[in-house]
């Protein structure tokens, strides 16, 4: 068995005997640019987490995505091995090819307690991706409204454009999230800006939510 794949399963003996045998198996890549402690991570694996660091594994390495140790963790939710990268060094806005951070996977997929974790570390909620979307869009697509109060807590950009122009309140509307728009718009979003079909935020609202909107004081 390779130490990529005792890492990812756990088998933390096989992985300790194999760097005593040859150190060098600390930060060999695999096909995808791999190394140990990337697999690790991905499994949830903490104790091989702390014995790889603690081994010298490069905090930082990338795959052949630019993918980090840290993306990883952010990504599966591990709130305990986020901290302890963290605390090793990692970089908390690295970003892969598609210029996405660690935050634009908390905030992809719901994960409140890693993405404080990281903000509290110095995670920049303004930083974009190759769509131009920061974590705020990727939180009002999916209608994560307590993430999205978080980030704009943390100092996140409301009226942020991506790539079409759409800010996180069109993306809000556009799926009909009304917790999440009603929070964007308490928060002082635009309902006025065009995105680049001409359309604003408004444009996207059904019925319900135009409603919804009447009744909590916003014009429609």
């Amino acid at each position: 068995m390779s130490i990529h794949r005792a890492a990812l399963e756990g088998e933390f003996g096989l992985v300790r005997q194999l760097v005593e045998q040859d150190r060098r198996v600390i930060t060999a890549k695999d096909e995808d640019e791999r190394q140990p402690l990337h697999w690790a991570v991905s499994g949830k694996k903490l104790d091989i987490v702390e014995y790889l660091l603690e081994q010298g594994a490069p905090v930082n390495g990338k795959d052949e995505d630019d993918w980090t140790p840290l993306h990883i963790a952010a990504s599966v939710g591990s709130t305990e091995i986020t901290t302890l990268l963290l605390k090793n060094q990692a970089d908390v806005n690295a970003k892969t090819t598609s210029g996405t951070t660690p935050l634009h996977y908390a905030a992809s997929k719901n994960l409140l307690d890693v993405a404080r974790i990281l903000l509290e570390n110095g995670a920049d909620s303004k930083l974009d991706d190759k769509n131009k979307q920061i974590p705020l869009h990727r939180a009002a697509v999916r209608g994560y409204t307590t993430l999205v109060e978080l980030l704009i807590e943390k100092g996140s950009r409301l009226n942020t454009p991506d790539s079409v122009r759409n800010t996180p309140l069109h993306l809000a509307c556009q799926d009909d999230h009304e917790e999440t728009a009603l929070a964007l718009l308490k928060a002082g979003a635009d309902m006025s800006r065009e995105n680049g079909e001409g359309k604003t935020p408004l444009n996207y609202c059904s019925e319900k939510l135009k409603t919804i909107l009447k009744r909590n004081g916003y014009e429609t």
